[in-house]
């Protein structure tokens, strides 16, 4: 069998190990996989070359504007990219080592035969077909299994931890930089379906990030670009389900008008935060009187702003220790 040329945006081989990769492979969620070959280098041109596709379709296909459908487009998307086509459903693609794939799990495979095609594949070391032959035996088994969270979202979730104590001593911008890059690697997370307790441990991270997103921004004085995701942080908090960070992302962002000369506006936004929070003594719930009582007291209603200061002191008394912090 003669060897095809190079394809322009051949998928590297740490995507075919990636799981959310291979589960939009399974999916044939090509926004995903177009979606993450652009976030490796990889561009829209040179995929559209590849695939036979114009380059704008292939943008629209990214921004899940556009889809992929017809069984043709896929195998023509397998063959440009070098996507074994097991890892898409489809029969294996001409540049592939049939012998190295024929391992995928079959009922009446003979397990020694399968056996002995693998170590036949396996003994020129590393090689394309070799990677493809352990990644279909894997994948046949890992779609078997209950989906687990992704690989990423602890380090995710211990970065926006991290975020949550401030620059220490970096400055706003690089700061700024390192949130935003990080916000962006849960996209490709968000938009594979996830068991619901994953969905909503990412929709929690999301919503901390585009939060602390928004507060350096606002330090930074761009009071547009920090509410608009202020409002990104509260839908993300919202799906989460966690009702302290949308009451926390509704608190902070009451700030924002109360910084700029509009108390009113920063009264409303207040009082939602403290009827999300509820009554429990929690930091947002604390935050939220604390703020409401603040900007009462700036639009000159200083019977409400008496009520809210009250409420705040009497949630602070009880805060648990661990709620309690220097901001």
């Amino acid at each position: 069998m003669d060897d095809l040329p190079p394809s322009p945006a051949q998928v590297p081989r740490r995507l075919l190990a990636d799981p959310v990769f291979l589960r939009a492979l399974q999916d044939r969620d090509f926004s995903v996989v177009f979606a993450m070959l652009h976030g490796v280098g990889i561009s829209f041109n040179r995929i559209a070359e590849a695939c036979a596709l114009k380059a704008e379709r292939v943008s629209q296909i990214a921004r899940g504007a556009a889809s992929v459908t017809a069984l043709a487009t896929v195998e023509r998307i397998a063959g440009g990219l070098r996507i074994p086509g097991a890892l898409l459903g489809l029969a294996a693609q001409p540049w592939e080592d049939t012998a190295a794939l024929s391992t995928e799990s079959h009922h009446g495979d003979d397990p020694m035969k399968r056996r002995n095609l693998l170590r036949g594949a396996l003994a020129a070391g590393l090689t394309a077909p070799a990677l493809a032959a352990l990644t279909a035996a894997r994948t046949d088994v890992d779609q078997s299994l209950s989906p687990d969270a992704p690989q990423d979202l602890a380090d995710l979730e211990a970065a926006a931890e991290s975020y949550g104590y401030g620059y220490h001593g970096q400055q706003p911008t690089r700061v700024l930089a390192d949130l935003v890059a990080d916000f962006t690697t849960l996209r490709p997370l968000l938009t594979v379906p996830q068991p619901a307790p994953v969905r909503a441990r990412l929709c929690r991270t999301a919503g901390q990030m585009a939060g602390m997103t928004a507060i350096v921004l606002h330090d930074l004085g761009s009071r547009r670009e920090s509410r608009a995701w202020f409002a990104t942080a509260a839908r993300a908090a919202a799906e989460s389900g966690d009702d302290q960070l949308h009451a926390w992302v509704l608190a902070r962002e009451a700030m924002v008008p109360l910084n700029y000369g509009a108390p009113k506006a920063a009264a409303g936004l207040a009082e939602r935060a403290r009827h999300v929070a509820g009554h429990r003594p929690t930091a947002a719930a604390t935050l939220a009187a604390a703020v409401a009582a603040r900007a009462y007291a700036l639009n000159h209603q200083s019977e409400q702003a008496r009520a809210a200061l009250e409420a705040a002191d009497a949630l602070m008394d009880r805060l648990p220790e661990g709620e309690r912090s220097d901001t």
